[in-house]
């Protein structure tokens, strides 16, 4: 009997409106073949996905188009929606924003910008555990 290993996907809503911001988490990522990454370019694309789909983790910029990152956090946590709990990660380049404690904020981790590529991969890792894997029987 063989056993072979089915790796299930994390998926991660990343919402960021920055393009260069967007291809460096792509690249941050890509070594993680467990990821399935989701990208939303403004804030009510992010709630849009984020009502109609669960996910592992959402990244939300603080700036963004439309709805900022901390409002969409605010309406997904306030709601019944499946993303309620969903760990989030939250970027901004407002030095102000750093210094709060992450404690009573809306997200989990608040992270600066520009991303800290090391710093990243961490918090993700962390986030992540240990790899999320099923064995199966095959004949």
């Amino acid at each position: 009997m063989k056993v072979d290993t089915l790796v299930m996907k994390f998926r991660i809503l990343l919402a960021e409106d920055d393009e260069v911001t967007q291809q460096i988490v792509r690249s941050l990522l890509s070594d993680f073949v467990e990821i399935d990454l989701t990208v939303a370019a403004n804030g009510r694309q992010a709630l849009e996905l984020a009502l109609m789909q669960d996910f592992d983790l959402m990244i939300f910029d603080q700036n963004m188009p439309f709805i900022n990152g901390d409002r969409v956090i605010r309406h997904l946590r306030a709601g019944n929606s499946a993303n309620r709990d969903t760990k989030v990660i939250r970027f901004t380049a407002e030095a102000e924003i750093l210094k709060q404690p992450a404690t009573g904020s809306t997200a989990d981790v608040i992270m600066p910008k520009p991303i800290r590529g090391a710093e990243f991969i961490s918090v993700i890792s962390g986030i992540m555990g240990r790899p999320r894997e099923v064995e199966i029987s095959t004949a």
